[in-house]
């Protein structure tokens, strides 16, 4: 921000106003506004290791840089990604850099991320690298490449998300700045991905390949899936058949074209790479070696993260472009160079140590080693010399961060892409500012001001899928039990609200049919959570606390906190398929179940009912009416029917007599938001009798009240009707074990006050109901069976 003289230079007035103007506090209320804001977007990474994702670390200060100066740092960056992939055309190809010794053998063939088995057939020459990534830093002699990303770049979609968060915590900044926009880059990516198809396809179909939406950059793969408009899949949604790779549907098997993965390459193939993978398609590695499909970027690309390599860039520059290399990176020595681990050795103390893969060892400065270990380090480094380097570290210029003191001078480095256009490179106008902190790493969105961006091309995306994309059975597993688990914690929320109002007049005034009432409702909340509580009497202190852990204990099966998280997990593995705005209400479901202690039971379960229905309303007007719509909706649907059968038969067979029962008839009206309906039906209705017949009649033949059994059926027979295959055989069952209920028969009691008639008939509804569950689970997400590991000794003596 500063220049030599500490003088604000001119792009940066802006921000420097900022820090100037408002004072802390203000500044305290933008990183705040910046939180919220991200987790309203449900930005989220899961470090290596954690058990649940964490909230991006964003800083509110953009990180501002030159435009003219990008636009020549840009050249530098596409010149970097085409030298690339002229390389491994090479190094997998006719290896002719080798052959004239401009790389050593061992550099290449010694690094693990050189697989052997992807080298190509003689050919048309195709494109290795599709995406790009580089690490840049600026230092007292200008700009470094500190690193190259090209295995499967992450950050570009954190990029977008940042840009996203920022131009809203500082709206007025932003719109006055004159900042490159972002989205040309995804244009490009979006235009390249099926002009890399293989010859011969006139409508690619394009995927993006994952691990599972427990990677640590999920949130951003679902993110480029939607910016893309590209099915986001597993490995075991696709197969290899007849030399060709097919993505498992609802309709059959579907083509795929071309891959862009984010699954590192060793795990793409368990049968031509890591033999212990689950999570890669056996036969990948064949079908994209003989060209039925492309794989971006190429499975061997690992190789060129070596650092190893970064002294033999200018030569290679030369050789293969013609030109020298615009971008340098840091003063690197490879040890197996004889003079490079002489220089090594002789000033270890003043590098930076690094294997030639991450995986072999952790990066470490001579400077922090004891002079003992510095001479284990050196005995390593002469025992596997090809399998060190050693670079100068680089001085980092610094930038303005929020912190918890203010604002501090923290170094910074830039990650920034490139994405093949045509047979250029589009290089992302910013990218993610980085810097380092404690237990991880802070980004800043990256604004590019001041000169405006060069002209581009008009771009024409080509169609690169079917008008209807295909549906995995796995997508379509987790839409219905999203569906499901919103509808649970829905019902959950309204059981406890009414019941914990029915507590707080036992608490408040004692009234005899309250307390006659309350066991049976008790009974109901533990049967319909599953939570196995039902005693009889509790007092208050004990019912209190029970009531809390139904409402906030997230690891209690049956809870309202474990519906929700389930709900929100089941939207996670599904998110490139959801609207962005539901991840504002799903946000704060989390948040108003946290915050039960500083509020009140009821405020968080009315906060949350007024989520829930918020989502679903913003799920209902976003999403096109095709399969995925109608599992989500079918999901749903099943999971009402099965909770209004459970709370009917909990609290109604054995309901007490009177006024009691009159209560908890009531109670049940208004946990299924049927009271009004019922009220206004049967204004004169005071015969206990009589009461349960209508109660039973509204919530489970009718076919007008959206909250009956029946209204659901046929909601849900329609929805069946419109996947394919065939309608399951537990539908007719179903329905037809409804339509032989008699109300009037079943609310009849027996000498000992209960309803076994009723019980037997809910009792089977239930049955039929979960059978009806588990056809559609067999039907629809029956998914291809999971690739196991490689063992040759299996069946041995």
């Amino acid at each position: 921000m500063r220049a030599p003289d500490g003088s604000v230079r001119p792009l940066w007035t802006g921000v420097a106003a900022l820090l100037d103007g408002p004072g802390l506090a203000a500044l305290r209320s933008r990183r705040a506004d910046t939180e919220r804001l991200l987790a309203d977007e449900g930005v989220a990474y899961r470090p290596p290791g954690a058990d649940e994702p964490q909230a991006w670390q964003l800083d509110p200060l953009p990180l501002v840089l030159d435009g003219a100066e990008w636009t020549a740092l840009a050249r530098g960056i596409a010149q970097r990604a085409e030298l690339a992939d002229r390389l491994l055309a090479d190094l997998y190809g006719p290896r002719t850099l080798l052959d004239r010794g401009l790389l050593p053998l061992e550099l290449v063939d010694g690094h693990p991320g050189y697989l052997h088995n992807w080298r190509r057939p003689a050919g048309p020459a195709r494109r290795e690298l599709f995406l790009s990534g580089v690490e840049l830093g600026r230092g007292p002699d200008g700009w470094t490449v500190l690193a190259d990303r090209v295995q499967a770049p992450s950050g570009a979609g954190y990029a977008m998300a940042g840009r996203r968060v920022v131009s809203r915590a500082l709206a007025g900044l932003h719109r006055r700045s004159g900042i490159r926009r972002l989205r040309p880059f995804f244009d490009a990516m979006r235009t390249g991905l099926p002009a890399a198809a293989p010859p011969g396809i006139d409508e690619p179909r394009v995927v993006l390949l994952h691990p599972g939406p427990d990677s640590e950059t999920a949130y951003e793969q679902a993110l480029l899936s939607s910016l893309l408009g590209i099915a986001l899949v597993r490995g075991s949604e696709l197969t290899v058949r007849g030399g060709r790779l097919w993505q498992h549907s609802l309709g059959g098997l579907d083509p795929v074209d071309v891959v862009l993965r984010r699954l590192d390459a060793r795990w793409c193939d368990p049968l031509d790479l890591r033999p212990d993978s689950v999570l890669g398609v056996p036969g990948l590695v064949e079908a994209a070696r003989v060209g039925t499909v492309s794989v971006l970027n190429g499975l061997g690309s690992e190789v060129l993260e070596n650092p190893g390599l970064v002294p033999y860039l200018p030569g290679l520059c030369r050789a293969l472009l013609g030109e020298d290399l615009q971008l340098p990176g840091p003063a690197t020595w490879w040890c197996g160079d004889p003079a490079g681990r002489s220089h090594v050795l002789t000033h270890l103390a003043e590098l930076v140590v690094a294997p030639i893969a991450r995986e072999l060892a952790e990066p470490v400065h001579g400077a922090e080693l004891s002079a003992a270990e510095r001479g284990e380090l050196a005995a390593r480094i002469a025992a596997e010399p090809h399998l060190w380097t050693a670079h100068v570290p680089p001085a980092l210029s610094t930038a303005p961060v929020l912190d918890g003191d203010g604002v501090g001078a923290r170094p910074v480095a830039v990650r920034t892409f490139a994405v093949a256009s045509g047979s250029g490179w589009e290089v992302l106008d910013g990218g993610l500012g980085l810097v380092g902190e404690a237990g991880g790493v802070l980004a800043k969105d990256v604004w590019i001001v001041g000169e405006p961006a060069p002209p581009r091309p008009d771009r024409v995306a080509p169609s690169i899928a079917p008008s209807t994309p295909p549906l995995s059975p796995r997508v379509a597993d987790d839409l219905f039990w999203l569906g499901r688990y919103a509808e649970r914690a829905e019902a959950v929320a309204r059981l406890l609200r009414a019941v914990d109002d029915r507590w707080a007049d036992v608490v408040a005034s004692p009234d005899r049919a309250v307390l006659v009432a309350m066991p049976t409702l008790l009974r109901a909340v533990a049967a319909v959570t599953g939570s196995g509580h039902s005693s009889l009497a509790r007092r208050t202190d004990e019912m209190a606390a029970e009531l809390r852990s139904l409402l906030c204990d997230r690891d209690r099966p049956g809870s309202l906190a474990f519906a929700v998280h389930r709900m929100t997990r089941a939207a996670q593995a599904v998110r490139e398929q959801l609207s962005g705005d539901t991840w504002l209400v799903l946000g704060r479901l989390d948040t108003a179940l946290a915050a039960v202690g500083e509020s009140s039971e009821r405020d968080a379960l009315d906060e949350v009912l007024q989520g829930l229905l918020a989502w679903w309303g913003i799920v209902a007007d976003s999403l096109v009416r095709d399969a995925g719509w109608h599992l989500l909706a079918a999901g749903r649907r099943v999971e009402r029917a099965q909770q209004v059968v459970a709370l009917l038969r909990a609290a109604l067979v054995t309901s007490p007599r009177g006024a009691p029962g009159r209560l908890v008839s009531e109670t049940v009206l208004i946990a299924t938001e049927s009271v009004i309906t019922h009220r206004r039906r049967h204004p004169q209705d005071a015969a206990a009798g009589r009461g349960v017949a209508t109660v039973l009649e509204l919530l489970l033949t009718d076919t007008e009240n959206p909250r009956a059994v029946a209204f659901q059926l046929a909601g849900l027979a329609d929805d069946l009707a419109r996947l394919p295959g065939r309608p399951p055989a537990a539908m007719a069952t179903a329905t037809g074990r409804l339509a032989a209920l008699d109300v009037h028969q079943l609310s009849t009691r027996v000498a000992d006050g209960s309803r076994p008639a009723l019980d037997a008939a809910l009792a089977g509804l239930e049955k039929a109901l979960a059978e009806l569950a588990d056809e559609i689970a067999a039907t629809h997400f029956a998914a291809a069976l999971m690739p196991r590991p490689y063992d040759p000794l299996a069946g041995t003596a």
